[in-house]
C-alpha cells in the first residue's frame, strides 16, 4: 500500500498543459503521455546523475517545446504544475524512508487508465489521434518506456560487466518486462524465470515489481556513489530478485 500523497488536481493539470505541448508536436511523432513524461522524470530522479525536470522535457519534445505555452500563457502555470509533480517523485524516493520501510510502496506513479472517458478526452484535447488510441498499450507500458527512454539517453546508466552492472541489467530487466506484450514468448519466458508462480503473474504484478525495482535503484545508485554500506549491498540484493516482492 502506497501513504505517499499525491495532488491529483495537479497531475490533471499538467496533463491538460501536457496536451498543448504534445498537440503542437510533429504529428509523426511517437505520442507523449503524461505516463511517458512521469516515467521519464522518475529515472531521472532515480538515476546517477543529478537532473532537473526540464531535461526530460526537452528529449521527448525539444527544445521549442515552450513556445506553444507561451502562445497561450500557459508557460507559468506549466513549470508550476511540472516541478511540483518533480517534488511529489523526488519525495516519494528519499532514500531514508526506502532504507526503513524496504517493503513500503513508496512510489505513486501516474498511470493512466484508459476507459472509454479517458480515451474521448484525450482525442478532444488533441494528445493523441483516435488511430494512436486503437494501438495504445496495455497499463504501465508507457511509463516503464519513459522510464527507459531515459535510461538511454544518458551514458551514466552505462555500467561494465562487473557485478554492480549485472544487477544494474537485471534490475532494468523488471522494468523492461511491464513493456512485454501479454502472451508474447518473451514475457512468458521473462516470467517463467522470474517467477515461482507463473500462473499468477499479470500486468499489475509486473508494474508493482518495477516500481519496488525504481525504488532499489535509486539505493543502488547511491551505493556506486558512496561506495559499499550495508545498507547499499542489503537494496542491490533485494534488486536482484524484483519478483520477490
Amino acid at each position: 500500500m502506497n501513504d505517499m500523497p499525491l495532488d491529483v488536481e495537479n497531475a490533471q493539470r499538467l496533463a491538460e498543459l501536457l496536451a498543448i505541448v504534445a498537440a503542437a508536436a510533429d504529428e509523426n511523432a511517437p505520442a507523449v503521455t503524461i505516463d511517458t513524461l512521469d516515467g521519464y522524470m522518475t529515472a531521472l530522479q532515480a538515476g546517477p546523475v543529478p537532473a532537473a525536470p526540464i531535461q526530460a522535457m526537452d528529449a521527448l519534445f525539444g527544445e521549442d517545446w515552450p513556445a506553444a505555452l507561451e502562445a497561450q500563457e500557459q508557460t507559468e502555470a506549466f513549470m508550476d504544475a511540472l516541478h511540483l509533480r518533480w517534488n511529489e517523485i523526488g519525495e516519494s524516493l528519499d532514500p531514508q524512508a526506502l532504507i526503513e520501510a524496504p517493503e513500503q510502496m513508496q512510489l505513486n506513479p501516474l498511470i493512466s487508465e484508459f476507459d472509454e472517458d479517458t480515451r474521448d478526452q484525450l482525442i478532444a484535447q488533441g494528445l493523441i489521434s483516435a488511430e494512436q488510441m486503437d494501438n495504445l498499450p496495455a497499463p504501465g507500458v508507457m511509463w516503464a518506456e519513459g522510464f527507459l527512454r531515459a535510461v538511454r539517453d544518458s551514458e551514466a546508466w552505462m555500467l561494465d560487466d562487473s557485478d554492480a552492472g549485472q544487477d544494474l541489467a537485471l534490475m532494468l530487466q523488471a522494468i523492461a518486462a511491464v513493456t512485454l506484450p501479454e502472451g508474447s514468448e518473451a514475457r512468458q519466458a521473462y516470467i517463467g524465470e522470474a517467477y515461482e508462480g507463473p500462473d499468477e503473474v499479470d500486468q499489475n504484478a509486473l508494474i508493482d515489481d518495477a516500481l519496488f525495482t525504481v525504488q532499489d535503484l535509486r539505493l543502488f545508485w547511491l551505493q556506486q556513489e558512496d561506495g559499499s554500506t550495508d545498507e547499499g549491498d542489503e537494496a542491490a540484493n533485494d534488486a536482484d530478485g524484483g519478483a520477490a516482492h
